[in-house]
Protein backbone atom coordinates (compact mmCIF):
# COMPACT_ATOMS: atom_id res chain seq x y z
CA UNK A 1 0.00 0.00 0.00
CA UNK A 2 1.01 3.45 -0.55
CA UNK A 3 1.39 6.21 1.99
CA UNK A 4 0.89 9.77 0.96
CA UNK A 5 2.34 11.93 3.33
CA UNK A 6 0.36 14.67 4.56
CA UNK A 7 3.28 17.16 5.46
CA UNK A 8 4.28 19.27 2.62
CA UNK A 9 0.76 20.63 2.10
CA UNK A 10 0.31 21.39 5.99
CA UNK A 11 3.76 23.21 6.09
CA UNK A 12 2.95 25.10 2.90
CA UNK A 13 -0.64 25.71 3.94
CA UNK A 14 1.18 26.92 7.70
CA UNK A 15 3.64 29.37 5.66
CA UNK A 16 0.19 30.98 3.48
CA UNK A 17 -1.05 31.37 6.43
CA UNK A 18 1.87 33.20 8.70
CA UNK A 19 2.55 35.26 5.55
CA UNK A 20 -1.23 36.36 5.28
CA UNK A 21 -1.00 36.94 8.91
CA UNK A 22 2.33 39.19 8.88
CA UNK A 23 0.83 41.03 5.92
CA UNK A 24 -2.13 41.81 7.41
CA UNK A 25 -0.07 42.96 11.02
CA UNK A 26 2.07 45.28 8.66
CA UNK A 27 -1.69 46.62 6.87
CA UNK A 28 -3.05 47.55 10.48
CA UNK A 29 0.35 49.30 11.75
CA UNK A 30 1.16 51.09 8.92
CA UNK A 31 -2.27 52.01 7.49
CA UNK A 32 -0.99 50.73 3.74
CA UNK A 33 -1.60 48.22 1.39
CA UNK A 34 1.33 48.70 -0.28
CA UNK A 35 4.37 48.49 1.22
CA UNK A 36 6.29 46.76 -1.13
CA UNK A 37 6.26 47.09 -4.82
CA UNK A 38 5.91 43.01 -4.85
CA UNK A 39 2.19 44.03 -3.23
CA UNK A 40 0.99 45.54 -6.37
CA UNK A 41 3.08 46.49 -9.37
CA UNK A 42 0.78 48.80 -10.98
CA UNK A 43 0.04 50.84 -7.72
CA UNK A 44 3.67 51.25 -7.22
CA UNK A 45 4.35 52.39 -10.31
CA UNK A 46 1.51 55.19 -10.24
CA UNK A 47 2.58 56.09 -6.73
CA UNK A 48 6.14 56.92 -7.98
CA UNK A 49 4.46 59.03 -10.88
CA UNK A 50 2.12 60.75 -7.70
CA UNK A 51 4.62 61.20 -5.46
CA UNK A 52 7.35 63.02 -7.96
CA UNK A 53 4.15 65.13 -8.99
CA UNK A 54 4.27 66.05 -5.10
CA UNK A 55 7.45 66.87 -5.01
CA UNK A 56 7.11 69.50 -7.43
CA UNK A 57 3.86 70.92 -5.57
CA UNK A 58 5.93 71.15 -2.50
CA UNK A 59 8.55 72.69 -4.46
CA UNK A 60 6.49 75.50 -5.94
CA UNK A 61 4.57 75.67 -2.63
CA UNK A 62 7.92 76.59 -1.09
CA UNK A 63 8.39 78.98 -3.67
CA UNK A 64 5.78 80.80 -3.15
CA UNK A 65 5.69 80.93 0.54
CA UNK A 66 9.21 82.83 0.32
CA UNK A 67 8.30 85.12 -2.44
CA UNK A 68 4.90 86.22 -1.69
CA UNK A 69 5.82 87.90 2.10
CA UNK A 70 8.62 89.79 -0.02
CA UNK A 71 6.52 90.88 -2.70
CA UNK A 72 3.42 91.81 -0.13
CA UNK A 73 6.25 93.98 1.56
CA UNK A 74 7.47 95.67 -1.79
CA UNK A 75 3.67 96.21 -2.64
CA UNK A 76 3.47 98.10 0.89
CA UNK A 77 6.47 100.47 0.52
CA UNK A 78 4.86 101.13 -3.12
CA UNK A 79 1.38 102.62 -1.19
CA UNK A 80 3.90 104.76 0.85
CA UNK A 81 5.69 106.08 -1.88
CA UNK A 82 1.97 106.66 -3.76
CA UNK A 83 1.19 108.84 -0.21
CA UNK A 84 4.80 110.72 -0.37
CA UNK A 85 3.88 111.52 -3.86
CA UNK A 86 0.02 113.06 -2.94
CA UNK A 87 1.23 114.59 -0.36
CA UNK A 88 3.75 116.35 -2.01
CA UNK A 89 1.77 117.26 -5.28
CA UNK A 90 -0.60 118.89 -2.13
CA UNK A 91 2.38 120.87 -0.73
CA UNK A 92 3.14 122.31 -4.10
CA UNK A 93 -0.14 123.14 -5.25
CA UNK A 94 -0.02 124.86 -1.69
CA UNK A 95 3.46 126.48 -2.50
CA UNK A 96 2.11 127.53 -6.56
CA UNK A 97 0.37 130.58 -4.50
CA UNK A 98 1.92 133.47 -5.04
CA UNK A 99 0.41 135.43 -1.93
CA UNK A 100 2.89 133.04 0.12
CA UNK A 101 6.02 134.46 2.03
CA UNK A 102 9.62 132.99 1.49
CA UNK A 103 9.20 131.99 5.07
CA UNK A 104 6.18 129.97 3.87
CA UNK A 105 7.95 128.66 1.09
CA UNK A 106 10.92 127.65 2.70
CA UNK A 107 8.89 125.87 5.11
CA UNK A 108 6.96 124.12 2.48
CA UNK A 109 9.79 123.13 0.88
CA UNK A 110 11.07 121.43 4.34
CA UNK A 111 7.97 119.41 4.15
CA UNK A 112 8.46 117.91 0.42
CA UNK A 113 11.95 117.09 1.30
CA UNK A 114 10.33 114.85 3.96
CA UNK A 115 8.58 113.47 1.46
CA UNK A 116 11.49 112.64 -1.02
CA UNK A 117 13.53 111.61 2.40
CA UNK A 118 10.26 109.03 2.78
CA UNK A 119 10.52 107.88 -1.17
CA UNK A 120 13.85 107.19 -0.38
CA UNK A 121 13.73 105.31 2.81
CA UNK A 122 11.00 103.16 0.74
CA UNK A 123 13.10 102.58 -2.34
CA UNK A 124 15.72 101.17 -0.01
CA UNK A 125 13.55 99.02 2.05
CA UNK A 126 14.46 95.69 2.89
CA UNK A 127 12.93 92.31 3.70
CA UNK A 128 14.88 89.95 6.00
CA UNK A 129 18.26 91.52 4.87
CA UNK A 130 17.34 91.43 0.63
CA UNK A 131 16.75 94.83 -0.08
CA UNK A 132 14.40 94.74 -2.73
CA UNK A 133 14.30 97.43 -5.38
CA UNK A 134 18.01 96.65 -6.34
CA UNK A 135 17.52 94.07 -9.17
CA UNK A 136 19.74 91.10 -8.16
CA UNK A 137 21.95 93.52 -6.00
CA UNK A 138 20.07 92.48 -2.60
CA UNK A 139 22.88 93.25 -0.03
CA UNK A 140 22.96 96.92 -0.20
CA UNK A 141 20.87 99.49 -0.61
CA UNK A 142 20.21 100.88 -4.03
CA UNK A 143 20.39 104.15 -3.65
CA UNK A 144 22.35 106.66 -2.01
CA UNK A 145 23.67 109.73 -1.49
CA UNK A 146 25.31 111.70 -4.31
CA UNK A 147 27.98 113.89 -4.28
CA UNK A 148 30.06 115.43 -7.57
CA UNK A 149 33.96 114.69 -6.93
CA UNK A 150 35.31 111.23 -6.07
CA UNK A 151 39.06 110.77 -5.60
CA UNK A 152 40.59 107.81 -5.18
CA UNK A 153 43.74 106.59 -3.14
CA UNK A 154 46.79 105.48 -5.58
CA UNK A 155 45.74 101.64 -4.77
CA UNK A 156 48.87 99.46 -5.31
CA UNK A 157 51.24 101.98 -7.34
CA UNK A 158 53.85 103.36 -5.57
CA UNK A 159 54.13 106.68 -7.64
CA UNK A 160 51.65 109.27 -8.68
CA UNK A 161 48.96 108.13 -10.99
CA UNK A 162 49.19 109.26 -14.94
CA UNK A 163 47.29 108.49 -18.03
CA UNK A 164 49.63 106.24 -18.97
CA UNK A 165 48.94 104.25 -15.84
CA UNK A 166 48.00 99.84 -16.41
CA UNK A 167 44.61 99.39 -15.19
CA UNK A 168 44.09 95.64 -13.67
CA UNK A 169 42.43 93.90 -16.38
CA UNK A 170 38.79 92.55 -15.52
CA UNK A 171 38.37 95.30 -13.01
CA UNK A 172 35.23 97.15 -12.78
CA UNK A 173 34.51 100.76 -12.38
CA UNK A 174 31.06 102.42 -12.04
CA UNK A 175 29.86 105.62 -11.94
CA UNK A 176 26.12 106.31 -11.28
CA UNK A 177 24.65 109.60 -11.96
CA UNK A 178 22.07 110.95 -10.41
CA UNK A 179 20.96 113.53 -12.95
CA UNK A 180 20.68 110.92 -15.62
CA UNK A 181 19.57 108.36 -13.60
CA UNK A 182 22.21 105.57 -15.38
CA UNK A 183 25.12 103.98 -14.39
CA UNK A 184 28.52 103.80 -17.00
CA UNK A 185 29.99 100.12 -15.95
CA UNK A 186 33.95 100.20 -17.39
CA UNK A 187 35.35 96.69 -17.10
CA UNK A 188 39.17 96.79 -18.25
CA UNK A 189 40.96 94.68 -20.48
CA UNK A 190 44.54 93.67 -20.92
CA UNK A 191 46.56 96.87 -22.39
CA UNK A 192 43.80 99.19 -20.74
CA UNK A 193 45.01 102.34 -19.11
CA UNK A 194 43.43 105.30 -16.99
CA UNK A 195 43.55 107.06 -20.55
CA UNK A 196 41.73 104.34 -21.65
CA UNK A 197 38.95 104.86 -18.69
CA UNK A 198 39.00 108.26 -19.57
CA UNK A 199 38.11 108.24 -22.43
CA UNK A 200 35.05 105.94 -21.46
CA UNK A 201 34.13 108.71 -19.27
CA UNK A 202 33.73 111.14 -21.89
CA UNK A 203 32.03 108.48 -24.74
CA UNK A 204 29.30 108.11 -21.50
CA UNK A 205 29.05 111.85 -21.97
CA UNK A 206 28.67 112.05 -25.44
CA UNK A 207 25.56 109.25 -24.92
CA UNK A 208 24.14 111.04 -22.79
CA UNK A 209 24.80 108.33 -19.94
CA UNK A 210 26.31 111.14 -17.53
CA UNK A 211 25.71 113.97 -17.78
CA UNK A 212 27.58 116.91 -19.29
CA UNK A 213 30.52 118.26 -17.72
CA UNK A 214 31.44 115.02 -16.03
CA UNK A 215 35.09 114.08 -16.39
CA UNK A 216 37.93 111.77 -15.14
CA UNK A 217 41.11 113.63 -14.75
CA UNK A 218 44.35 113.44 -12.46
CA UNK A 219 44.19 115.73 -9.74
CA UNK A 220 47.52 117.57 -8.18
CA UNK A 221 48.02 114.90 -5.64
CA UNK A 222 48.06 112.67 -8.56
CA UNK A 223 45.02 110.72 -7.73
CA UNK A 224 42.49 109.82 -10.33
CA UNK A 225 39.19 112.49 -9.79
CA UNK A 226 35.91 111.95 -11.36
CA UNK A 227 33.35 114.51 -11.09
CA UNK A 228 31.12 116.83 -12.65
CA UNK A 229 31.61 121.08 -13.01
CA UNK A 230 27.93 121.40 -12.23
CA UNK A 231 27.19 121.65 -8.87
CA UNK A 232 23.61 120.37 -9.44
CA UNK A 233 24.52 117.40 -10.52
CA UNK A 234 25.06 114.21 -8.51
CA UNK A 235 26.95 111.20 -9.08
CA UNK A 236 28.28 108.31 -7.22
CA UNK A 237 31.83 106.28 -8.37
CA UNK A 238 33.42 102.92 -7.00
CA UNK A 239 35.83 100.45 -8.27
CA UNK A 240 37.74 97.48 -7.39
CA UNK A 241 40.30 98.37 -9.52
CA UNK A 242 44.25 97.97 -7.29
CA UNK A 243 45.92 100.11 -9.18
CA UNK A 244 42.85 103.26 -8.30
CA UNK A 245 42.27 102.57 -4.83
CA UNK A 246 39.10 102.93 -3.05
CA UNK A 247 36.86 106.45 -4.37
CA UNK A 248 35.71 108.41 -1.77
CA UNK A 249 33.30 110.95 -1.84
CA UNK A 250 34.70 114.62 -1.55
CA UNK A 251 32.09 115.70 1.32
CA UNK A 252 32.25 119.49 -0.04
CA UNK A 253 30.63 118.49 -2.89
CA UNK A 254 27.86 116.31 -1.44
CA UNK A 255 24.65 117.18 -3.46
CA UNK A 256 21.20 118.35 -1.81
CA UNK A 257 18.42 115.82 -2.39
CA UNK A 258 20.65 114.06 -4.83
CA UNK A 259 20.25 110.49 -4.75
CA UNK A 260 22.01 107.51 -7.24
CA UNK A 261 20.75 104.34 -8.24
CA UNK A 262 23.79 101.84 -7.31
CA UNK A 263 22.01 98.80 -7.95
CA UNK A 264 20.69 96.56 -11.66
CA UNK A 265 17.91 96.72 -13.77
CA UNK A 266 17.63 92.68 -13.48
CA UNK A 267 14.37 91.30 -13.31
CA UNK A 268 14.24 88.13 -10.99
CA UNK A 269 11.80 85.94 -11.26
CA UNK A 270 10.29 82.60 -9.67
CA UNK A 271 8.75 79.13 -11.01
CA UNK A 272 5.83 78.67 -9.21
CA UNK A 273 4.04 76.09 -11.63
CA UNK A 274 5.12 73.53 -14.36
CA UNK A 275 4.40 76.21 -17.07
CA UNK A 276 3.83 79.24 -14.55
CA UNK A 277 6.86 81.52 -13.29
CA UNK A 278 6.16 85.05 -11.89
CA UNK A 279 8.38 88.36 -11.94
CA UNK A 280 9.29 88.91 -8.18
CA UNK A 281 10.77 92.73 -8.16
CA UNK A 282 10.75 96.18 -9.80
CA UNK A 283 14.24 97.28 -10.21
CA UNK A 284 14.76 101.02 -8.58
CA UNK A 285 15.64 102.69 -11.31
CA UNK A 286 12.87 101.67 -13.62
CA UNK A 287 10.32 102.76 -10.81
CA UNK A 288 11.90 105.74 -9.36
CA UNK A 289 14.45 107.23 -12.06
CA UNK A 290 12.95 106.63 -15.36
CA UNK A 291 9.87 107.71 -16.76
CA UNK A 292 8.87 110.85 -15.28
CA UNK A 293 11.58 110.48 -12.67
CA UNK A 294 9.65 110.17 -9.16
CA UNK A 295 12.80 111.22 -7.61
CA UNK A 296 13.89 114.00 -10.23
CA UNK A 297 10.24 115.60 -9.62
CA UNK A 298 10.93 115.87 -6.54
CA UNK A 299 13.96 117.05 -6.10
CA UNK A 300 12.55 119.85 -8.49
CA UNK A 301 10.00 120.88 -6.58
CA UNK A 302 12.19 121.30 -3.54
CA UNK A 303 14.03 123.40 -5.73
CA UNK A 304 11.78 125.40 -7.25
CA UNK A 305 9.93 126.27 -3.80
CA UNK A 306 13.38 126.99 -2.56
CA UNK A 307 13.58 129.83 -5.07
CA UNK A 308 10.29 130.72 -4.51
CA UNK A 309 9.35 131.13 -8.40
CA UNK A 310 5.99 129.97 -8.39
CA UNK A 311 5.69 129.60 -12.41
CA UNK A 312 8.79 127.10 -11.56
CA UNK A 313 6.37 125.34 -8.47
CA UNK A 314 3.60 124.66 -10.78
CA UNK A 315 5.41 123.34 -13.65
CA UNK A 316 7.33 120.55 -10.68
CA UNK A 317 3.73 119.95 -9.77
CA UNK A 318 3.31 118.92 -12.81
CA UNK A 319 6.12 116.62 -12.93
CA UNK A 320 5.56 114.95 -9.97
CA UNK A 321 1.59 113.84 -10.67
CA UNK A 322 3.33 112.45 -14.06
CA UNK A 323 5.39 110.63 -11.79
CA UNK A 324 2.75 109.55 -9.31
CA UNK A 325 0.86 108.35 -12.42
CA UNK A 326 3.72 106.42 -13.36
CA UNK A 327 4.40 104.81 -10.41
CA UNK A 328 0.92 103.74 -10.14
CA UNK A 329 1.13 102.26 -13.38
CA UNK A 330 4.15 100.49 -13.00
CA UNK A 331 2.22 99.16 -9.97
CA UNK A 332 -0.59 97.43 -12.11
CA UNK A 333 1.13 94.42 -13.29
CA UNK A 334 3.26 93.95 -9.84
CA UNK A 335 0.04 93.95 -7.95
CA UNK A 336 -1.52 91.60 -10.36
CA UNK A 337 1.85 89.29 -9.70
CA UNK A 338 0.25 89.06 -6.16
CA UNK A 339 -2.79 88.66 -6.59
CA UNK A 340 -1.37 85.61 -8.98
CA UNK A 341 0.58 83.94 -6.42
CA UNK A 342 -2.19 84.61 -3.87
CA UNK A 343 -4.28 82.50 -6.49
CA UNK A 344 -1.27 79.97 -7.09
CA UNK A 345 -1.08 79.46 -3.21
CA UNK A 346 -4.32 78.37 -3.25
CA UNK A 347 -4.36 75.92 -6.36
CA UNK A 348 -1.19 74.25 -5.02
CA UNK A 349 -2.91 73.40 -1.92
CA UNK A 350 -5.75 72.09 -3.55
CA UNK A 351 -3.42 70.23 -5.22
CA UNK A 352 -1.55 68.95 -2.95
CA UNK A 353 -4.83 67.57 -1.14
CA UNK A 354 -6.19 65.66 -4.62
CA UNK A 355 -2.31 64.12 -4.45
CA UNK A 356 -2.53 62.79 -0.95
CA UNK A 357 -6.13 61.55 -1.54
CA UNK A 358 -4.64 60.15 -4.87
CA UNK A 359 -1.91 58.56 -2.46
CA UNK A 360 -3.99 56.71 -0.14
CA UNK A 361 -6.26 55.13 -2.62
CA UNK A 362 -3.44 53.51 -4.42
CA UNK A 363 -1.84 52.44 -1.68
CA UNK A 364 -3.41 52.88 1.62
CA UNK A 365 -6.10 50.66 3.09
CA UNK A 366 -9.16 51.24 5.31
CA UNK A 367 -8.30 50.61 9.12
CA UNK A 368 -11.35 48.65 9.67
CA UNK A 369 -11.07 46.39 6.80
CA UNK A 370 -7.05 46.45 7.87
CA UNK A 371 -8.33 44.92 11.37
CA UNK A 372 -11.15 42.85 9.97
CA UNK A 373 -8.09 41.58 7.69
CA UNK A 374 -5.98 40.89 10.21
CA UNK A 375 -8.82 38.85 12.45
CA UNK A 376 -9.98 36.61 9.56
CA UNK A 377 -6.18 36.10 8.92
CA UNK A 378 -5.12 35.07 12.41
CA UNK A 379 -8.05 32.86 12.77
CA UNK A 380 -7.41 31.40 9.18
CA UNK A 381 -4.13 30.66 10.98
CA UNK A 382 -5.18 28.74 13.99
CA UNK A 383 -7.34 26.56 11.84
CA UNK A 384 -3.96 25.50 10.38
CA UNK A 385 -2.11 25.15 13.44
CA UNK A 386 -5.31 22.97 14.61
CA UNK A 387 -4.93 20.74 11.73
CA UNK A 388 -1.07 20.87 11.78
CA UNK A 389 -1.20 19.95 15.41
CA UNK A 390 -3.74 16.37 14.16
CA UNK A 391 -1.39 15.35 11.32
CA UNK A 392 1.92 15.93 12.49
CA UNK A 393 2.13 13.58 15.01
CA UNK A 394 1.08 10.85 12.75
CA UNK A 395 3.34 7.93 11.92
CA UNK A 396 3.74 5.03 9.74
CA UNK A 397 1.92 2.71 12.43
CA UNK A 398 -0.82 5.17 12.66
CA UNK A 399 -1.47 4.19 9.14
CA UNK A 400 -1.18 0.56 9.70
CA UNK A 401 -3.13 0.36 12.28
Amino acid sequence: MRITSLLPDIQYQMQQSQQAMATAEQQVSTGLRVNQLSDDPAASANMVVSLAESANIDQYTSNVNSVLPRMQAAGSALSSVVSSLNSAISLGTSGANSDLQAAQMQSIAAEVQSDLSSVISQANTAFNGVYLFGGSETTTPPFVAASTTYNSSQGSVGSPLTAATPLTAGSVTTISDATTGQTMTFKAQAGDTIATLQQAVTNAVSAGTLSAGTAATINAQGQLSIGTNNASDGIVVSTDDAALGTMSADPTTAVSNAYAYVGNGAVNSVQVGDSLSVAMNLPGNQLFTSGANVIGSLTSLITALQSGDTSQVGTAVNSVSSALTYVSNQRVPFDGAINQLNSEESYLGQEKVTLTTQQTSLVGINLADAATNLSQAQLDNSAVLAAAAKVMPQTLLDYLH
